[in-house]
């Protein structure tokens, strides 16, 4: 009997995991047929792969067990020829073991095609999208246009679409009236020293409704009732700029909440070369919970919170850095937490010490992670090592937690790469947690001649 669950296990293995290459290839085929019915088929081809798995198993303090084993198939491909290019990221995953085994799944986080350079000033594209645009971040199901004007001193960009599915599923998503995002940016560089940019976003999303037991009148009696949420909003406008001059260089962010008339985020960060080996840092950060407006969570009382850090840097040479820094965060009301950190780096060590002590808790911590190439930089181990002694509460012990990662990089030529590595972590929740890392990655690029 034994044997008999067993091989039904492997043999369902082997039908997930054939049933996730099918549709690798289906979605890539179909996207390489349309780009060969255009005038212009992409010549270049280029396509890396990275399968990967994790598998862990926790022990934790009262007895409990726990397995996982993830598998992940990640497809990144495009095919360009002069002005259109196709572009994808495809990524498929599935639990094999413990509570969240599923028949596996598709994710679709880039599938898109890009025209550039028309009329030689703007780049269009079209489909499932990654927008980094300022304030505007994340991904749609549209289209993305930008134009660059003044010898490409200016550049203007605009947005919108569709929010994705849950889980970023192949599809567009149900309700189209409720889960969009818009916005565009315009960015400068009028000198060499400095680029400038006003963005703005505006996204509304409405969640799916989902059917639960609810006790509904007086006598308490439970019946499946629908629940339905209110369209949530945000709505952003944000300035930024970029400095870097001789000794100085600076990045400066201003967001502001339209729905909420109210600062969102405020952030400054410079760094001062005081002669050729060291360097002065300084960061101050403000910044409002990103609550969505009309949410269940808008109605909540919360505090602003209020960074500071500052540092400074030596490099002894070109291989060999230390710093120090030290940091201050306010939650209001009077709470605070501070921290202090020591480190360096060199070309195959870098480690740190750390200690943090307040509203957030307190910690002294020390981690190492180290990698050296041989064989010509085909095998490089690598090791980690992190040790802390913490507690969350002041009136709570002092408690430890151990962990060790080892690992080997193997790259028997420049485009392939596998990797392997073993995690261990002991602290108070969990005795024993042990955890395992394979990856493989290749890439690959063609000319295609086909006409």
């Amino acid at each position: 009997m034994v044997g008999v669950c067993h091989q039904s296990k492997e043999e369902n293995v082997m039908k997930i995991t054939t049933r996730l290459n099918a549709k690798f290839l289906a979605l890539t085929a179909a996207a390489v047929c349309c780009f060969c019915g255009s005038e212009a088929f992409g010549q270049m081809f280029q396509m890396r792969l990275v399968s990967s798995a994790y598998g862990w198993q926790q022990q934790d303090s009262a007895g409990q067990s726990l397995r996982h084993l993830f598998g992940y198939q990640t497809a990144q491909i495009s095919i360009s020829e002069e002005q259109l290019s196709f572009h994808t990221y495809l990524q498929g995953f599935n639990d094999f073991s413990g509570p969240l085994q599923n028949k596996g799944e598709i994710r679709a986080y880039n599938f898109y095609l890009k025209y550039s350079g028309l009329f030689d000033a703007a780049d269009v594209s079209v489909g499932r999208i990654p927008i980094f645009s300022g304030v505007g971040v994340g991904t749609l199901d549209g289209g993305i246009a930008s134009v660059r004007l003044f010898d490409t001193q200016v550049k203007l960009t605009g947005y919108g679409g569709l929010l994705p599915e849950e889980d970023d599923k192949f599809e567009l998503i149900g309700d189209k009236r409720h889960n969009t995002m818009f916005g565009g940016q315009i960015s400068a560089v009028p000198f060499e020293w400095g680029a400038f940019s006003i963005s703005y976003m505006r996204k509304n999303e409405l969640p799916e409704s989902y059917w639960a037991e609810r006790a509904h009148d007086s006598t308490y009696a439970v019946q499946n009732v629908e629940i339905t949420s209110s369209p949530a909003a945000e709505e952003y406008i944000s300035g930024d700029a970029n400095i870097d001059y001789d000794w100085f260089s600076a990045s400066l962010r201003y967001d502001y909440d339209i729905l909420q008339d109210q600062m969102s985020r405020e952030q400054v960060f410079t760094r001062f070369r005081v002669c050729a080996p060291v360097s002065l840092t300084a960061e101050y950060i403000q910044r409002e919970p990103l609550l969505e407006y009309n949410s269940i969570f808008w109605v909540f009382a919360y505090n602003t919170l209020i960074e500071y850090d500052a540092g400074v840097e030596y490099a002894v040479d070109k291989n060999i850095q230390v710093y120090g820094r030290y940091g201050s965060v306010s939650y209001g009301d009077g709470e605070t937490s501070d921290r202090v950190t020591i480190g360096g780096n060199t070309k195959y060590v870098s480690a740190n010490i750390a200690w943090n002590t307040g509203y957030g808790g307190q910690l002294a911590a020390v981690s190492a992670n180290a990698g050296y190439p041989l064989l010509n930089s085909m095998l490089t181990p690598t090791l980690l090592l992190s040790y802390a002694h913490y507690r969350l509460e002041s009136t709570e012990s002092l408690t430890d937690a151990l962990s060790i990662g080892a690992g080997i990089v193997y790259r028997p030529v420049p485009l392939l790469s596998v990797e392997t590595q073993v995690q261990w972590l002991t602290n108070s929740i969990y005795s024993n947690d042990l955890r395992l890392f394979v990856r493989a990655s290749y890439f690959f690029s063609h000319q295609l001649n086909i006409f």
